[in-house]
């Protein structure tokens, strides 16, 4: 029988965020009633389509997903009036927290060990979750539903929230299609779904396609590996050699990760395909039909955009990949500053601080500082990237509405600044990912009684980050921010969504000798809560009560946002 948090976590939990988003929704509609924004196009031309009037605005970039979303809902809101078609996203913001919940629920039943040489545990059909594990993740969930250039947009008619909503369907989808050749129908469902999000923003072809791609593939590979007989190579040379030979992937937990780990996987992942091409052709079916579904698209519009191209012209900017790191570690800051406490923690003397930081703040893994080798080839890396790529959009000068203005603004203070920021940017970028590394909920077993054999399964944890996820989801962030002139915090909502749904807990299961402390939280969520909601409440205050006014349009009320 299910206790009591496991009946009721998620439900209080969705609670939360709906009376949070609908008090948001409230203040909104009733301090800003008319559009504001980018609400000028996307309130208009859902209203068109209401009234079943097809013609579409120039001036809109993106697909119309969410005015057919509206379209289809308006028989339930009545009409299509600026506040019934912004508590469509307030609705789906519930929505993004149980997606949330349900994947993080996902990876724990998939993720469970199977590399090669490993210990295979044999676990039940319907393993037991413990209530700590249940509280994790509800309490993860509502968090990544409070995540601010997400939340923030719940209150308005943008795009952002239903294009996360679709992503993180298709997210679910593929975890749930298991680790075996899927069948037909769900083939066809998973790319139904990502056709469904790719009507809401055209870069989410890589998260729907590319990203869930690389990882089948990885997957594929080392269950092929996992059926040769040939015992596991420790040297370069022999890594590579059954690479080819049998398809092996190099991968590890990226808290026990270095560059060569790094090295050794590109390397390894790339010869494995080249020895395998027809098992990785089946098992891309899917995905480059996706992709050519929207190589279709793209040929047939002329470009990514719908309108205004002219301001929409896809460009490398490498610093994009600079900026997320910050944008990463600010965002989650009482989950990413873990790993920095513990270089400090561990030279603490014994006592009551030490203690208290370790069991709850930074865990028990050994600490990993920084390599010399890649923090000298991020550093010079990002040098060059700062010096000969830094892009600066008209858009970000000209709007002090945005938030970036004033980040910008400060990079261009003086001509060294945006060179000083680079070591800051790696050491957000190892703080981040660090995080992931953080210690990971582990299966634990029963202690086997007299004349029993193998342990059984007690309850069932995720697997710690391995090293294949972090390249694939750097590559696919990559891949769907480089090309982009503008700095947009929305640009990065998805790659801190996925992320986030792979940190672990610090306080997950306890080891065999010790006691279990299942009613123990992790307090780093509820110092993340706090921290989400002051900053929720910040930007909330700010664009609603501190709006000021242009020269150029006297009158009109302007307000800060993302």
């Amino acid at each position: 029988m299910p206790s009591s948090i496991q009946t009721w976590a998620l439900p209080i939990a969705v609670i939360a965020i709906a009376n949070i988003a609908g008090t948001w929704y409230k203040l909104v509609s009733d301090n800003v009633p008319d559009p504001y924004l980018d609400e000028i196009f996307h309130v208009p031309q859902a209203q068109r389509y209401c009234n079943r009037d097809w013609r579409w605005d120039p001036k809109i970039t993106t697909p119309p997903g969410l005015y057919v979303v509206s379209l289809l809902l308006s028989p339930i809101f009545g009409d299509c009036d600026t506040s019934p078609l912004r508590a469509l996203n307030t609705g789906a913001i519930c929505v993004v927290c149980v997606l949330a919940y349900d994947i993080m629920q996902t990876l724990r039943f998939r993720n469970l060990p199977n590399e090669v040489g490993a210990k295979q545990t044999v676990v039940p059909q319907k393993p037991a979750v413990d209530d700590q594990g249940i509280l994790f993740d509800a309490h993860s969930a509502l968090n990544i539903s409070l995540f601010p250039p997400l939340f923030f947009f719940s209150g308005l008619y943008y795009t952002d929230v239903m294009s996360t909503l679709f992503v993180l369907v298709s997210y679910s989808t593929f975890l749930k299609r298991g680790k075996e050749r899927p069948s037909i129908w769900q083939d066809a469902t998973f790319i139904l779904i990502g056709m469904m999000a790719l009507s809401f923003r055209q870069t989410n072809i890589f998260w729907v396609a590319v990203f869930p791609a690389g990882l089948a593939v990885v997957e594929m590979l080392k269950q092929e590996a996992a059926q040769s007989a040939n015992a596991a190579s420790s040297d370069m040379l022999g890594i590579l050699n059954q690479s080819w030979v049998d398809g092996k992937v190099h991968d590890c937990d990226i808290g026990s990760s270095s560059l060569r780990d790094c090295i050794l996987f590109l390397l390894s992942i790339a010869l494995a395909i080249l020895s395998k091409p027809v098992l990785i052709l089946r098992v891309s079916i899917p995905y480059i039909m996706l992709l050519s579904i929207f190589a279709c698209f793209v040929a047939w519009n002329g470009g990514v955009v719908l309108g205004d191209k002219s301001n929409h012209i896809a460009t490398i900017h490498f610093p994009q990949m600079l900026y997320i790191w910050p944008y990463l570690v600010f965002f989650s800051l009482p989950v990413t500053i873990a790993p920095f406490l513990r270089l400090i923690a561990y030279r603490l003397p014994e006592g009551r601080i030490k203690k208290f930081a370790t069991e709850n703040l930074i865990g028990l893994s050994t600490n990993l500082t920084p390599g010399l080798l890649s923090t000298i080839l991020f550093l010079v890396l990002g040098v060059a990237a700062t010096h000969f790529n830094t892009i600066v959009h008209p858009f970000t000068l000209a709007d002090n509405r945005h938030y970036v203005f004033y980040v910008f603004r400060i990079l261009r203070r003086h001509p060294a600044i945006k060179y000083l920021a680079v070591p800051a940017y790696y050491s957000c970028s190892w703080m981040a990912i660090q995080a992931l590394a953080s210690p990971s909920e582990n299966i634990v077993e029963d202690r086997p009684s007299r004349g029993s054999g193998a342990p059984t399964i007690n309850k069932v944890g995720r697997k710690p980050c391995q090293l294949s996820f972090v390249m694939v989801w750097l590559v696919t962030t990559a891949l769907s921010v480089v090309s982009a002139p503008l700095v947009e915090p929305r640009y990065f909502i998805i790659p801190w969504i996925i992320w986030r749904l792979h940190v672990p807990s610090i306080l997950a299961s306890p080891s065999l000798t010790q006691p279990a402390r299942k009613w123990l939280l992790d307090i780093r969520l509820l110092l993340e809560t706090a921290w989400l909601l002051f900053i929720n409440g910040l930007t909330g205050y700010t664009f609603l009560y501190r709006g000021f006014y242009w020269a150029s349009e006297p009158g009109k009320l302007q307000r800060f946002l993302y």
